[in-house]
């Protein structure tokens, strides 16, 4: 037998096993039903357990933490089973809330409550409760019977909730031994047919082994988990004249410095090592209380050592400015609850690129900060020859026209194709995003977006790296030494005469390939026939060069010799980028009725990465190739279509996830690294959110637009460095980065607004500052250390570039659908907006929005769905399962469905009863559509709503 409601680990597996792949997705189980054996609570068939740490994905990872339920503590539940073969018995099913830690001990004393059979195939008498034995549930039927399918109430136990709980099922078989009181039980009820129990069998003799091992007094047993959330009976209280509790400034009350939406999920982080529950309170701007509650008990947090806790006070949705305080422990940081956090951060964030751009003067008329204004760097770079034993029969690289990577003044290819890409993508999602005039740059009033003058000024140099003897392209180019960390212009520009391209790679070719392609389609849809050429050529010319090559890239080849002023960007695996480059050579031909289209579609779909989304980097390009077949538009199948959008989906599931499973709300999955966190470790967490907005292109669910807010949330101070890491965000904000310009300027007394600092590392710890042997989240350098720091303070372009990204969707999509939108967001995704957004941002949070939502948006859309006269499709429960949602790719298949939050089923649903929480009376004056997740069916009513169902 099994445990389908809620649904336990090995049904699961069962369920979404056979149609999943990869991270996050569980063998498949074809024998669910056939845990009679156990180590430590979640059962075992043959060899495979599901205990952890054996509970792993298809990847050999451990699966992450997915509540199968949320409940409330001491509330009746409904638990459903499943009995393959009935050997008569019972089930008994425990709580225990430490998560995958859980031992058989923890579970003991923390029984569920039967409360009643809901005899779900109605064939059979009610099984009653056994006062002696108040949790056992009686199973019906009989030796062998035909009845397969049981439901029963059971009442949750007092004092267990977290975000981490385990419910252990267990069957007791009843036919080797009887259990004890079997006899009594089964004398005392003379109206249960006799075929329910076996007289006459010796008594079983408890306690009874934990690994399941039988004999004539210890009988069979079937052992199964199922991890649920389970929240405090009464977690959040509004108390406006409570007593407040002290509000001293505490580093161990953590929250996201900058603010919360109003209908945003609110969770705040207390570490403090009690395994009990903690008062919080929410105070407002004079200290009074205006909610509080308890903390759920996290535990220990692997990934920063730290035990925590978690304040949820998403209730709060009142305008202003707060603190959370711990009792005992002290107050966070003020936070505001505001309807616009980060308004200014879009363009901020964008400015970082006209700040490192080499090759002309830097204007203070276009900085945000005009003290960092100066001459322009490298302007030599019109000329830059090839490093000593590479290229010696090459012409000079023309390479002027770039931005400066990092801290340093290098340019390289691979970094720069990542980044490029993911400010065109923005545009290509969105091309009313970063419009013409919006940055302020020397190009702004040129009528084209300035996004795209921004990346084509930055992109200048990379069709330079072809070398004129027709080979691969250069990997990089930077000086021979690093320079000092406080510079003159004059002193860097002498540097000149010893800086060089450097050797060649295919990865580096396909790069080439890649931003060029991305730029000329953009540029023909512009109408801008000749640029678009150039870069078309250019784009063509490196496809031609790369493909059919594997030359990775070489430490010896590409940085010979003394060459020690840049870093190496090292790329070993070349099918990523062979794919992503075809890509984007696919899609720009099929815009422009290039003859090649063909050629490289084929190319593109027989590769191995086809219609795949992995996390994606500088070094790994797979998931940026498949974006893009969603972003532009193409002549894809319908089956190829559907494969990206499941798996874009799937990927952000996985980052979904992450984020719930964390004691932090890093959406990392540091496991996946080794352990680790990787260097840069916040651009894998900026780019994880683009997956999840994609996520929400795809399915129109605002959840995934929740979970892009609480990872802001990690990055501006919920996190184990107590940090934002955005500069000039948050009371406790990064205020140095490893910048050489900025530093020289600014010498950490003042530093630009809107950069986003590299992030812990401890997986190649290099540096002088950045501390060695802690934890994996706390490997950061502290203030001051900049000049010493770039293993985990550095700033680059390719981790700017999704700040600017998610920064400008935040405002621009989030916003208005959390705020705009009275709470209830719409439901239909919107995939490529025309309308040009013409509101001037303000420079801090709005406090007065026009309309004041009431409510806080559905977890699914809730707008008018789409009728399809009688078809089973995708329906919405708090839509009454009436009409199909709007999704195409939530009405695909019941699996895609479950995806959104709904159920699959023939619409529109017949109206047959209604749910009552009161006594007497019928539906008459029952109106359906004011509770539809309750009044359309009886399974919903007597489920989670804890209502009666009262036929029409």
């Amino acid at each position: 037998g099994y445990l389908e409601t809620p649904r336990s680990r090995n049904f699961y597996a069962h369920e979404v096993g056979p149609g999943c792949s990869g991270a996050n997705c569980p063998p498949a189980e074809y024998c669910h039903h056939c845990l009679n054996l156990n180590e430590n609570v979640c059962g075992k068939f043959g060899s495979r357990s599901y205990d952890d740490p054996n509970w792993v994905d298809k990847d050999g990872y451990p699966m992450p933490w997915i509540p199968q339920d949320e409940y409330v503590e001491g509330q009746s539940i409904r638990v459903r089973t499943y009995l393959d073969t009935h050997h008569n018995g019972h089930m008994e099913i425990r709580a225990c809330n430490k998560g995958s830690a859980c031992t058989p001990t923890d579970f003991e004393g923390n029984e569920l409550t039967f409360v009643k059979d809901v005899v779900y195939e109605g064939n059979h008498p009610a099984m009653p409760k056994d006062p002696n034995y108040p949790y056992r549930g009686m199973y019906a039927g009989g030796q062998g019977g035909s009845i397969k399918w049981f439901e029963f109430e059971y009442e949750l136990p007092q004092g267990i909730y977290g975000d981490h709980v385990m419910l252990q099922w267990k069957y007791i078989t009843a036919n080797s031994c009887s259990p004890p009181g079997y006899s009594e039980y089964f004398s005392n009820k003379p109206f249960l047919p006799s075929s329910y129990w076996t007289p006459g069998l010796s008594e079983c003799i408890p306690p009874y082994p934990n690994s399941g091992q039988r004999s004539s007094v210890w009988p069979e047993i079937f052992f199964n988990c199922a991890e649920v959330k389970i929240l405090p009976s009464a977690p959040v209280v509004p108390t406006p004249h409570g007593r407040s509790y002290p509000a001293n400034k505490s580093e161990f009350v953590r929250v996201n410095q900058v603010g919360y939406l109003r209908f945003a999920t609110k969770v705040g982080v207390i570490v403090d090592s009690s395994t009990s529950p903690i008062g919080w309170q929410i105070q407002n701007h004079s200290g009074s209380v205006v909610l509080s509650g308890v903390t759920t008990v996290y535990g220990d947090d692997a990934a920063s050592g730290d035990h925590v806790h978690k304040a949820d006070f998403t209730a709060l949705n009142e305008l202003g400015a707060y603190r959370l305080v711990a009792e005992g422990i002290g107050s966070s940081f003020e936070f505001n609850i505001a309807t616009s956090l980060y308004p200014d951060l879009p363009h901020e964030a964008m400015n970082y690129f006209y700040f490192h751009r080499m090759g002309e003067d830097i204007l203070a008329e276009h900085l945000i900060d005009g003290r960092y204004a100066r001459t322009a760097l490298h302007p030599g770079d019109s000329s830059v020859p090839p490093y000593n034993g590479w290229c010696e029969s090459c012409a000079n690289f023309d390479l002027k026209g770039s931005w400066a990577d990092a801290g340093d003044f290098g340019i390289y290819t691979v970094n720069h194709a990542i980044s490029a890409w993911t400010l065109l993508n923005v545009h290509e999602m969105f091309p009313e995003a970063f419009q013409d005039g919006s940055l302020n740059i020397p190009e702004s009033g040129n009528i084209f977006a300035d996004v795209l003058d921004e990346v084509d000024y930055g992109s200048r140099f990379v069709r330079g790296m072809l070398p004129s003897d027709g080979g691969l392209a250069s990997h990089k180019a930077h000086n021979h030494a690093w320079s000092a960390f406080s510079i003159t212009i004059e002193g860097e520009n002498a540097a000149q005469n010893s800086r060089s391209a450097m050797g060649p790679s295919t990865p580096a070719t396909y790069a080439v390939a890649r931003v060029n392609a991305q730029l000329a389609r953009i540029w023909y849809a512009q109408g801008q026939d000749s640029h678009a050429d150039v870069l078309w050529s250019a784009a063509v010319d490196a496809w031609t060069r790369a493909y059919g090559t594997n030359q990775a890239y070489s430490a010896s080849v590409a940085s010979p010799g003394p060459a020690l002023g840049g870093g190496d960007y090292p790329d070993g695996q070349i099918g990523d980028d062979l794919y992503a480059a075809a890509c984007e050579m696919y899609l720009t031909a099929l815009a422009i009725g290039d003859s090649g289209v063909q050629t490289y579609k084929n190319i593109m779909r027989s590769s191995s990465f086809f219609t795949k989304i992995v996390q994606w980097d500088w070094a790994t390009v797979t998931g940026a190739g498949t974006l893009s077949l969603f972003a532009v538009e193409n002549d894809l199948s319908s089956e190829d279509k559907l494969s990206i959008e499941t798996n874009i989906v799937s990927f952000a599931n996985s980052v979904k996830n992450s984020i719930d499973s964390e004691g932090y709300p890093s959406n990392l999955d540091f496991q996946k690294f080794g352990g680790n966190y990787p260097w840069g470790s916040n651009s894998f967490i900026m780019n994880r959110a683009i997956a999840l907005a994609y996520a929400y292109e795809v399915t129109g669910d605002v959840m995934y637009q929740d979970y892009i807010l609480r990872t802001l949330d990690y990055v501006m101070g919920v996190n184990a460095m107590h940090i934002s890491y955005v500069t000039g965000y948050g009371d406790k904000s990064e205020t140095d980065t490893h910048d050489r310009w900025a530093w020289t300027v600014g010498q950490g007394s003042f530093w630009p607004r809107g950069w986003l600092s590299g992030g812990p590392n401890n997986e190649l710890i290099n540096d002088y500052a950045t501390p060695p042997g802690v934890t994996a989240a706390k490997s950061y350098a502290g203030p001051g250390t900049a000049p010493h720091a770039w293993g985990s303070k550095e700033n680059t372009v390719n981790w700017n570039a999704p700040l600017a990204w998610v920064a400008w969707y935040v405002e621009n999509k989030i916003v208005p659908n959390f705020e705009g939108c009275d709470g209830n967001c719409a439901s239909k995704p919107t995939l490529k907006p025309t309308t040009k957004s013409t509101t001037k941002q303000s420079t801090k949070p709005t406090l007065n929005p026009t309309t004041k939502p009431t409510f806080k948006p559905t977890t699914k859309p809730t707008s008018k769905p789409v009728s399809t006269g009688g078809s089973p499709c995708c329906a919405d429960r708090n839509a009454g399962y009436q009409a199909c949602m709007r999704s195409d790719w939530c009405n695909m298949s019941s699996t895609n469905c479950g995806n959104c939050n709904g159920y699959y089923i023939t619409v529109p649903l017949e109206i047959t009863g209604c749910c009552k929480w009161w006594s007497g009376g019928d539906c008459s004056n029952v109106v359906h559509s004011s509770n539809p997740g309750c009044h359309y069916r009886k399974s919903d009513c007597e489920g989670s709503c804890g209502g009666t169902w009262s036929p029409l």
